[in-house]
């Protein structure tokens, strides 16, 4: 067994709790069996329980364990069985048609892919022959890729990806393209066209389907009353949630001073706001993306207002009833200031329903 095998199994192991009685009926079971079985017959069944236990360890280990499952996203073939480790939900949404092409000795293919009709995530990997001579950046860029979706170009905003190697012949790779709010199909054929892997050109092109259909069945959508704060002329009010399966979009109003800019360090929501997520008992549940904001605030009286800006975040356990979504402030720019220690604004916490 390898060591980072033995090492994974002896950490999951060390948590598992198992009773002294179960160890004793296992002893009774077994001197019963030595009785009754020859020596041939014993080692074929404890060689194959052995496999079997050691198969079902490792799966279950994979799904429950994050010290397992981040070893067997380094070990091909098996890594792509744990693609979304990090938000099991998505494995759930994901298409698993497989789809490949083969060039130059080089197979691409798209093990797992997520789609919503906000953000396309994809789980990519990449079997090189041998001799393959590798480039320091990611072998293939998607985040420049001209992706088609029914033959017409996805509304991509942004993008980021990257992969790495797990085996000497095998990279693993995760792409996410996050959409802009034009309205596109709902399911569909993805075209994913690439030319080139590391130095070496020819053609990958990939079909990958895609569906939101179970994505927007499982949505359900609220709109909250009296889910606003207002601090120092600032008001944030939500108006709507829509409570997806794995994730969650909450539209916000924003209003601020037309002269907030002279009064505060900061400018709401253009100059870069964050928002954490918390449960009501202020257990961090992760980070808020704005995902879409206005780009232009209409100018109302004295204010400043943005009526669409959008915030999405990771769908919180069932048991979760309300979170709070916490404006930061992300001033890294600031000498001392990092992503970890942005300062917070709790004055103007919302309190959002999620039934």
């Amino acid at each position: 067994m390898s060591d980072i095998f033995r090492k994974a199994l002896m950490e999951d192991a060390a948590r598992i709790s198992v009773p002294q009685m179960t160890w004793k009926q296992v002893k009774q079971g077994h001197r019963r069996a030595r009785k009754k079985a020859n020596w041939k017959r014993r080692r074929f069944a404890y060689g194959a329980c052995a496999a079997i236990l050691l198969m079902v360890a490792i799966g279950v280990s994979g799904f429950v364990s994050p010290v397992m499952a981040k070893v067997l996203q380094k070990v091909p073939i098996i890594g792509e069985l744990y693609s979304f480790t990090d938000i099991p939900k998505l494995n759930r949404y994901a298409s698993e048609t497989n789809p490949s092409a083969t060039d130059k000795g080089i197979t691409v293919s798209v093990p797992k892919a997520y789609y919503d009709g906000n953000q396309v995530i994809l789980i990519y990997a990449i079997q090189v022959p041998e001799g393959y001579e590798p480039i320091e950046v990611s072998q293939i860029n998607l985040t420049v890729a001209k992706i088609l979706l029914n033959g017409k170009p996805l509304p991509i905003d942004g993008a980021t990806g990257k992969d790495y190697l797990v085996s000497p012949n095998t990279y693993r790779g995760d792409i996410i393209w996050y959409l802009s709010f034009d309205q596109v199909s709902r399911d569909g054929t993805l075209t994913i066209p690439i030319h080139q892997v590391g130095t070496i050109k020819g053609d990958w092109t990939l079909s990958v389907p895609v569906s939101s259909e179970a994505i927007d069945n499982a949505v359900e959508t609220f709109y909250p009353k009296d889910a606003s704060k207002t601090h120092d002329g600032i008001t944030i009010t939500v108006n709507k949630v829509n409570k997806g399966p794995v994730y969650t979009t909450i539209s916000l109003q924003v209003r601020q001073p037309l002269q907030m800019n002279n009064r505060l360090p900061i400018y709401m929501p253009l100059n870069g706001m964050l928002f954490s997520v918390y449960a009501l008992n202020h257990q961090f549940i992760g980070s808020g993306e704005l995902i879409n904001i206005q780009k232009e605030p209409e100018n109302i009286g004295n204010e400043l207002v943005w009526d669409d800006v959008t915030l999405r975040c990771i769908t919180p356990p069932d048991d979760v009833k309300s979170i709070i979504i916490e404006p930061v402030l992300a001033v890294m720019y600031e000498e001392g200031v990092t992503e970890e220690n942005c300062p917070h604004i709790p004055q103007l916490a919302v309190t959002v329903p999620l039934n």
